[in-house]
């Protein structure tokens, strides 16, 4: 095993609840930038439009990230972990990544010129599908180096560059698909603008002050990265596909129309899970140094997870109708029903986030593989049996059906691993505000506090 180089130190230590209210507000930020987005594209490209969009970003990400085998959480882990150096983790990573991304785009254009019979690639414009396929080594470059950032504790830097992508992405979006009219092909530039702004700050800032080096990487050092990026992908592939199988079953089954209902709906409810990934966000790398330990911050961030994003679900629920013809327009007006629909589901599958981070960063990421794969399976046979009957509706009722699944799963291994009993961790204690509350408190006195010590 290669010695692993000297790491450099993180930002300044704060306790896990300062980090946690830190990345929390910064993501709700980058929530706002993503809802303008989401809007932009929905007044300016329509459902049908919306559909295209989706089908052709959801194809080249997850193309992208099947065949980069999760060496990003592999590099990760193995930095965090003070087994490999961050030159060596990264660069391994990047290679994998790269490597993946250009055999993904050659695998993927023969099918959308129509040579696996592909009628939605034939009536499509294949411009914006090439396009989209710089995606795919752009989210995967830009992933390597958000989760080096997250690993070494640098949280300030990565929610600023978080909200710099955000920006920049609604910010190209209003230029090009709007200002300009390019539609669709507009869009999906402006999503690689984001990644490249992404790519581009993260590269500065591991060079500069982490001592990022590009170096050959070692067979031992592929060999760490893959062996638990390998045991960690199968989740991984799950838990994205999971989400995304209604679009992928609605592009064989109904018109675009559908399918950009569905998801502009599921990619709305979807953005509540970001509270949940926040905080995995910041439990990670203190969970893989400390052995799986910590049970009683992990219970914590389980009852605030799961009680503030019902409180945030039950807002948008309570806004309906109204507030989804001001965010999508007139046109989005029939998704309303699939938001009450999914919506328990994105409560389960905001609680199972914060169990598969305990397991993952416990050198355990088989258990989340699992869990994803009954997900999956749920999902899926739901799906085949309801969409016949109910529609779209179907596939709503299919995707809270896979996070139920998970979650359930998830819960009880998190009980059975930690020995802790179900009451000590979902219900309510009176101290909970008052920790997240003073924790905010600390968090912004300590930002002040460096902000006045720069000047």
């Amino acid at each position: 095993m290669p010695a692993a180089a000297a790491q450099p130190a993180p930002e300044p230590t704060a306790s896990g609840g300062q980090e946690v209210a830190l990345v929390l507000a910064a993501r709700a930020g980058v929530l706002v930038f993503a809802q303008l987005s989401q809007s932009l594209l929905a007044y300016t490209l329509l459902p049908e439009g919306r559909g295209d969009y989706a089908i052709y970003v959801t194809f080249a990400v997850l193309a992208g990230m099947l065949f980069a085998v999760s060496a990003d959480r592999g590099a990760q882990y193995a930095v965090m972990a003070k087994r490999l150096g961050l030159p060596q983790g990264a660069s391994a990573a990047l290679t994998v990544s790269l490597v993946g991304s250009a055999l993904a785009a050659a695998l993927a254009l023969p099918f959308i010129h129509g040579g696996f019979e592909s009628d939605f690639f034939r009536e499509a414009d294949t411009r914006s599908a090439h396009l989209a396929l710089l995606l795919t080594p752009l989210t995967s470059v830009s992933s390597v180096l958000s989760m080096q950032l997250a690993g070494l504790r640098r949280f300030a830097r990565l929610t600023l560059f978080l909200l710099l992508q955000s920006a920049a992405t609604a910010a190209a979006i209003a230029v090009l698909s709007w200002g300009m009219g390019l539609g669709v092909n507009g869009a999906v530039a402006a999503m690689a603008a984001g990644h490249a702004t992404m790519i581009a700050v993260c590269l500065r800032d591991l060079r500069r002050h982490c001592g990022l080096a590009f170096e050959t990487p070692s067979r031992a050092g592929f060999r760490l990265v893959l062996d638990y990026g390998l045991r960690f992908h199968g989740g991984r592939v799950g838990g994205e596909i999971e989400p995304r199988i209604g679009v992928f079953a609605l592009w064989v089954l109904a018109g675009k129309a559908e399918i950009g209902l569905f998801a502009v709906a599921s990619a709305l409810m979807l953005r509540f899970t970001e509270i949940a990934n926040a905080v995995g966000v910041v439990l990670y790398p203190r969970v893989a140094g400390a052995g799986g330990k910590q049970h009683d911050l992990y219970a914590l961030c389980f009852r605030l997870v799961f009680w503030v994003t019902a409180a945030a679900l039950a807002a948008l629920l309570a806004g309906g109708a109204p507030l989804v013809r001001l965010l999508f327009s007139e046109a989005f007006l029939p998704m309303v029903p699939l938001l009450w629909i999914m919506a328990p589901g994105i409560l389960a599958g905001a609680a199972g986030n914060v169990s598969s981070t305990y397991f993952s960063g416990s050198n355990r990421p088989e258990v989340y593989s699992w869990a994803s794969y009954i997900g999956l399976t749920a999902n899926a046979a739901s799906l085949f049996w309801l969409y016949p009957r109910m529609g779209v509706n179907g596939a709503a009722w299919a995707m809270t059906a896979g996070m139920f699944a998970r979650c359930i799963f998830l819960g009880a291994m998190f009980h059975r691993a930690t020995g802790m009993a179900p009451a000590e961790v979902w219900l309510p204690r009176r101290g909970d505000l008052a920790c997240l509350r003073d924790s905010g408190r600390q968090a912004l006195s300590r930002a002040f506090a460096k902000r006045r010590a720069a000047r």
